[in-house]
C-alpha cells in the first residue's frame, strides 16, 4: 500500500519528519499491512493523490492564519478523495482549504492537553471518552458555522477548542494534536484510520 507523506515542516524539514516515518511504520506493523511512503512538499510538487491509498499532511512551523501555505496544498486538499490525516498544520490547512477560519489563540499550547470525544467516530474507534495527545501549536481553527457546515468537530479540548475534524462527505481527518509524539494511542489512532482505507 503507497501513502504520501506531505512535509510542510520549513526548518529541519528532514528530521521534523522523521517521527512520521517511524510512526507511520509502527502503525503499519500493528495494523499488519505493508506500506511504502512516498515523500512530497517542502518545495517538491504534490503528486497526483489518486495513486495512493492514502495521504498524510504533517506539521509545521508556517501559521495557516498568516497565510502561510504552500503554493497548491489547498487545491491538492479540497481535490483529494482519498482517506487523509491533517496533523496539526495539516488539520488547519485542510479546514482552511474549504473556507474554515484559522487564527491565532490567546495561548500557546505545548505539551501534552485532555481530549474529549464529542462523537462517535471510527478514526477513535475503542479510545476512552478522555484521553491525553501531545500538542504545539499556536494557531486554532475558528469553530462557527464556516467550520460546520462542511466538517463535524468529533473532538475538543476542555476549553471547547476544535481538536479534530471529519468532512461531511469525503474521508478526509483533521487532527490538532501529534499522534506521532502521542506514543501507544498515536499509534492507535493511525491504526484506525489506515483500517479506513
Amino acid at each position: 500500500m503507497d501513502i504520501l507523506l506531505v512535509n510542510c515542516y520549513r526548518e529541519k524539514a528532514e528530521a521534523k519528519i522523521a517521527g512520521y516515518r517511524e510512526w507511520l511504520q509502527a502503525g503499519a506493523a500493528a495494523a499488519g499491512l505493508a506500506i511504502d511512503l512516498c515523500g512530497a512538499g517542502d518545495s517538491r510538487p504534490l503528486p497526483d493523490a489518486a495513486e495512493f491509498a492514502a495521504v498524510i499532511v504533517s506539521g509545521s512551523q508556517k501559521m495557516v492564519g498568516d497565510g502561510e501555505v504552500e503554493p497548491g496544498l489547498a487545491d491538492f486538499l479540497r481535490g483529494n478523495r482519498r482517506p487523509l490525516l491533517g496533523v496539526c498544520y495539516g488539520h488547519q490547512a485542510l479546514a482552511r482549504a474549504f473556507g474554515a477560519r484559522v487564527k491565532r489563540d490567546a495561548q500557546v499550547h505545548r505539551g501534552e492537553e485532555e481530549i474529549f470525544l464529542n462523537k462517535t467516530d471510527p478514526l477513535f474507534s475503542a479510545f476512552p471518552h478522555r484521553f491525553r495527545m501531545a500538542e504545539s501549536h499556536e494557531e486554532i481553527i475558528a469553530r462557527d458555522n464556516d467550520l460546520e457546515k462542511v466538517f463535524m468537530v468529533v473532538a475538543e479540548n476542555q476549553s471547547g477548542l476544535v481538536e479534530a475534524i471529519r468532512h461531511r462527505e469525503h474521508p478526509l481527518y483533521g487532527v490538532q494534536f501529534h499522534p506521532e509524539k502521542s506514543g501507544e494511542l498515536g499509534v492507535k489512532l493511525l491504526v484506525n484510520f489506515l483500517s479506513l482505507i
